[in-house]
């Protein structure tokens, strides 16, 4: 199965776990303070321990959602810049200069296959028509 959370979401995601399982034992700390078990000045501060857990958890899932979505946005558009680049490949040298001017995901594609031909890569169409080949 692919990987739906990148490694950042993951650990936001293992901390907020952590930070339910707390507070669900704060909340039984609590419980058992209501029913003689514990002592009942202990319930003021589970109780506070609880919702500040609890507000935790919530904030790292958040984090972790708008994490797992911008890094899932973050690799389409890479994937996005090389499919065009594959496109543009057989574009000349003076449309992908065009091209690059104007900005956005093709442009950054015209700039990394003029980087790669101007470094001379071998196979580019520009170095196969300087040789002839």
């Amino acid at each position: 199965m692919a990987e739906l959370l990148s490694e950042g979401a993951r650990v936001l995601q293992r901390a907020m776990w952590a930070l339910i399982v707390l507070s669900i034992l704060a909340l039984g700390l609590a419980f058992a303070g209501t029913r003689g078990w514990v002592a009942r000045d202990s319930i003021p501060s589970s109780l506070l321990m609880f919702g500040g857990s609890l507000f935790g958890a919530l904030y790292l899932g958040f984090k972790a959602h708008r994490r797992a979505l911008a890094d899932r946005e973050r690799d389409s558009s890479q994937a996005m810049v090389i499919a065009i680049a594959t496109q543009l490949g057989r574009q000349d040298d003076a449309m992908l200069e065009r091209i690059a001017r104007k900005g956005g995901p093709a442009a950054e594609a015209a700039r990394m296959i003029l980087s790669g031909r101007r470094s001379g890569q071998a196979g580019s169409p520009s170095a196969n028509r300087a040789t002839g080949t």
